[in-house]
């Protein structure tokens, strides 16, 4: 089981950025989104397993991807909000520095101790270590490595989430990102990184084409670590054969790039290179997360709130309507919808739906039911039944103004003279009290 720690920052994102109709798109698109991920992936100290690590940021990556938008621009868009200390988890983030703030406060080079600690903090990490470190002109130069024991088994593609959530940490801690960081190898595939967004063609002469363009050459891994001048205890690893990119691979569309020149792609571990200017401290680097922290319990946490219950809710497959006999009226999911006449039509209507799932109904069955139809001369039922569907899709007053609503659980529609049908969407849950 894994720390949600960095699928919440993704979940808020999406919160804040996107209607909660769009997300639900993106939550109805595989099953195994329940209310439960959702609140196992908001929630403070809650754990996921792999598989649903993979299935979110797998198909949050194709959902942008499908709306026209860049992955790459989504991942900065969270970099960008953690620097305004907008929509952070400050509890979660600082309840993960905890084991760590005395050496914060000791430490002579913040953005340098965030990456030793990278290995402590996300276990998940295999094999984690520094092939070199060095401070040339004031800049620390230093060769990360690390590896996953199953590629791919947290998302297709990790690059750009692992290299935001490196950027991320020192952020929190009020310094700046590091200035400059890349892969020098992956373990993900040349294909893989392309995310079904290019085709690529490998060819006899050893070089591997997209778009008629030779953008990648068959070499080996040893060849990476000699063009970094690095060690490696493996030798069998060094004879592995990896694609080096000669270019960068952009998406046509919508601008991500998938290839990055100069990495090695297919690596039997991944290296990442860090340049940055040493010796740079925060004199009280838990501050902002502190203030933030303060500052969710009152008012700025309630939009991102709402937005998760609004999601919630729209992902829920029932609606429960009850029928109130002391005043006469309904409610549709613990609100207000309507009493009266309108309120005895549609209880007698859900009567029916929940006993027998029937949905089409004539008019004059109600016009036979004095409570509904007290003149049996003058029924005047089509008007009580407009009055009903009003209610229903959000127009509830003779001057048309407009209220939420419920058509999204269920409708009436009025399709023939004489008769209308009543058109569920999800399951209804009907009581009377």
């Amino acid at each position: 089981m894994l720390s949600n720690l960095f699928l919440q920052f993704t979940h808020i994102e999406l919160l804040i950025s996107y209607p909660v109709k769009d997300l639900l798109t993106l939550v109805k698109k595989d099953p195994r989104f329940t209310v439960k991920t959702l609140n196992d992936i908001y929630f403070e100290d809650s754990f996921v397993d792999e598989s649903v690590h993979r299935l979110i940021m797998n198909t949050v990556v194709n959902w942008l991807y499908e709306r026209g938008e860049n992955p790459d621009a989504f991942v900065q868009r969270i970099i960008d909000r953690c620097a305004a200390f907008e929509g952070v988890p400050a509890r979660s983030v600082l309840r993960s520095y905890l084991p760590y703030v005395s050496q914060f406060y000791a430490t002579k080079d913040v953005r340098q101790l965030c990456l030793d600690i990278i290995p402590k903090r996300y276990p998940l990490l295999t094999d984690p270590k520094f092939l070199r470190r060095e401070v040339v002109d004031g800049n620390r130069k230093e060769y990360f490595s690390f590896r996953f024991d199953s590629p791919g088994m947290l998302v297709t593609n990790p690059m750009r989430w692992f290299n935001g959530l490196v950027q991320i940490g020192p952020i929190l801690l009020d310094t700046p990102p590091y200035e400059h960081m890349e892969f020098k190898a992956a373990q993900t595939s040349f294909i893989e990184a392309l995310e079904n967004r290019a085709t690529a063609e490998m060819r006899d002469d050893g070089f591997v084409y997209v778009n008629g363009r030779a953008v990648g050459k068959n070499m080996t891994f040893g060849d990476c670590l000699e063009e970094n001048g690095l060690e490696w205890e493996f030798d069998a690893e060094k004879k592995m054969t990896c694609v080096k990119a000669l270019e960068d691979v952009v998406d046509e569309k919508v601008g991500a790039v998938l290839i990055h020149k100069g990495c090695y792609y297919g690596a039997p571990a991944a290296i990442v290179f860090f340049d940055y200017k040493a010796d740079v401290v925060a004199p009280e680097p838990f501050n902002k997360l502190m203030s933030a922290v303060v500052k969710q319990e009152f008012d700025s946490w309630k939009p991102i709130q709402k937005a998760q219950e609004q999601l919630l809710e729209g992902l829920n497959d029932s609606v429960t309507v009850i029928y109130y006999k002391s005043d006469d009226s309904i409610s549709v999911n613990s609100k207000h919808l309507m009493r009266n006449v309108p309120a005895r039509i549609l209880r007698n209507l859900l009567r029916e739906y929940t006993a027998t799932g029937r949905e089409e109904y004539e008019n004059r069955e109600f016009k036979r039911d004095p409570a509904i139809c007290m003149d049996p001369l003058r029924p005047n039922f089509e008007s009580r039944l407009n009055r009903v569907i009003a209610h229903i899709n959000g127009t509830d007053d003779k001057d048309g103004n407009v209220s939420e609503g419920v058509k999204k659980y269920f409708e009436i529609e009025r399709h023939r003279r004489g008769g209308f049908r009543f058109v569920p969407k999800c399951k209804i849950i009907f009581r009377e009290e």
